[in-house]
């Protein structure tokens, strides 16, 4: 048995396992149930080791690319990927001068021997489209709730305890691993987003310290209605790129237009409703993880701690790998 690892995501709804899609939005929808699949065919899963390895041929080349190692599990059928990070450094030590890889990635079929974390995909339809580019592994792996099935879940095998460091690994391989080329692409609109929290939203790229998400809210609808999701533990920034709304929060409603940023601290409510024409779009950032600060560690108190391991870091010196 797995171990479901307990982690609250605030943010996206995954993709059917159908490929059903909301008529007129090619990847919008509001159920954030997604069933995964029991067991996949031999040919199906022969198309799944083919999808991974392209992953891991481009990967090799990836500057992001972090020494880890972690399962990938579809179905039935179970992968193990281990990373070696090849930095090398200049005479001169200078990081422009820098090359990354290509870094030894092993993909070997079964799962790993030792216990890990890994990522469960829902069907073979979500990792197509993952690999298509029409979703990336960030947004179907986020979740509002931590019941909520999607996309791509992310589990601890019996016998490990993710840390908050192991889930920074995570999100590494969620934004790179799971992309292609250099620069990755990721395409956003209300045409390939995922509904969550009243909003249809797409993941940009994710961090530890934050994530990045693009938002659009349509006409007469209202994000954060729901009062679970009207405040979290951890600070929200709006910028506001078109259209307009009315916030609610703690200091009553506020009009917020195109050309306005709005930094909402931890704790405080915020409801969007859109009364206006036209969806109202930008780009959210998350900073942090509810998941630190669910059992009594406030944002504040994790900034301080952050900066007091800031003090005392040591910059390394020419050096090829960082374990």
């Amino acid at each position: 048995m797995m171990r479901l690892k307990s982690i609250i995501l605030t943010g996206l709804a995954a993709v059917t396992a159908s490929g059903t899609t909301t008529p007129g939005v090619a990847m919008a929808q509001h159920n954030n149930q997604v069933e995964s699949v029991a067991s996949i065919s031999e040919a199906e899963s022969e198309r799944v080791d083919a999808i991974l390895r392209e992953f891991v041929a481009d990967y090799r080349n990836d500057p992001m690319a972090l020494n880890s190692r972690f399962g990938v599990k579809l179905g039935q059928e179970w992968w193990s990927v281990e990373v070696r990070r090849n930095e090398t450094a200049s005479a001169r030590g200078r990081l422009t001068d820098h090359s990354f890889g290509p870094h030894d990635i092993v993909l070997s079929r079964g799962a790993p021997e030792q216990p890990t974390w890994y990522f469960e995909i829902a069907s073979l339809d979500v990792l197509e489209r993952i690999a298509s580019g029409e979703v990336n592994a960030g947004t179907a792996a986020m979740q509002s709730f931590g019941s909520d099935r999607v996309g791509v879940e992310t589990r601890d095998m019996d016998g490990f305890a993710s840390t908050s460091g192991d889930e920074g690994d995570m999100y590494i391989a969620l934004s790179h691993f799971f992309t292609k080329g250099k620069p990755e692409i990721t395409r956003f609109g209300r045409d390939n987003s995922l509904m969550t929290h009243g909003a249809q939203a797409t993941a940009l790229h994710m961090m530890k310290g934050f994530r990045v998400m693009h938002f659009s809210i349509g006409p007469q609808e209202v994000a954060n209605d729901d009062p679970r999701m009207e405040f979290g533990q951890m600070p929200n920034l709006f910028v506001v790129t078109s259209g307009q709304a009315t916030l609610y929060s703690d200091d009553g409603p506020v009009e917020i237009t195109e050309g306005m940023s709005i930094f909402i601290p931890q704790f405080v409510r915020h409801r969007i409703v859109n009364d206006g024409d036209e969806p109202l779009e930008g780009i959210l950032v998350l900073y942090g993880d509810n998941s630190d600060f669910a059992f009594g560690t406030s944002y504040p108190t994790y900034l301080e701690d952050v900066n007091a391991w800031h003090r005392d870091y040591q910059f390394h010196e020419n050096t090829q790998d960082d374990e």
